[in-house]
């Protein structure tokens, strides 16, 4: 290649990665915008410190805000802003929203605590909660859970109910079936007469079995 052929093409790659490229360099941080990342797009704004503490925004909508230690955010600090009375009046002072997409919070080695007045779980479909070990409710009041349609409590080994006063199970258009494990084999035709739910031919009737089984 001869001289002015190698100038050309050092310059078209040069203008295909640093085109728009810019930096700026202080003492304890440097401002960049235009070059090429190691992981994501070009820069579109970098701002990196010299311990790597960093507000980078890249081609292609992603954007990273990060510090080596901790991060805190305040806000609403104004006397007027307006707490409410009860859950889901009062101003908001601090909003997260992503029109697509998920939202992932995890604390890889400590713990996520949420702290407020009242803390409201709204979603339009479902709510899941599961550990690994345990999983503890305790009010100073009352607790009522209240299903649409069925509700369903499922132990593996024990169910334990205990009422310190009073301990009352009613039935609104039905008589109340209680059975034992026993049952199905001291008086199998007992059994499945008096128990609606051991209807093997009917899915819905037969969540004895169904919760019971390995496969349940």
């Amino acid at each position: 290649m001869t001289e002015e052929e190698i100038r050309k093409l050092v310059k078209e790659e040069w203008d295909k990665y640093f085109e728009k490229y810019y930096v700026r360099r202080y003492p304890t941080f440097t401002i960049t915008g235009g070059g090429p990342t190691k992981k994501h797009q070009k820069y579109e704004f970098g701002l990196t410190t010299v311990q790597e503490q960093l507000l980078h925004f890249y081609e292609g909508g992603r954007g990273k805000l990060s510090s080596n230690k901790s991060f805190e955010i305040y806000s609403g600090h104004d006397v007027d802003v307006n707490n409410g009375k009860v859950t889901g009046e009062g101003d908001v002072a601090i909003k997260l929203e992503c029109k697509n997409g998920r939202i992932h919070i995890e604390a890889k080695a400590s713990d996520i605590e949420l702290n407020g007045r009242n803390i409201s779980l709204v979603a339009s479909n479902n709510i899941y909660l599961k550990a690994d070990k345990h999983i503890k409710t305790n009010s100073g009041a009352d607790t009522e859970m209240i299903a649409g349609a069925d509700f369903t409590a499922d132990a593996t080994k024990e169910l334990f109910i205990n009422g310190g006063e009073q301990v009352g199970i009613h039935c609104e258009s039905e008589v109340i079936h209680t059975s034992s494990g026993l049952d199905e084999f001291m008086a199998p035709d007992f059994y499945q007469d008096v128990t609606p739910f051991h209807d093997e031919s009917i899915p819905s009737l037969s969540k004895i079995d169904s919760y019971n089984s390995n496969e349940g």
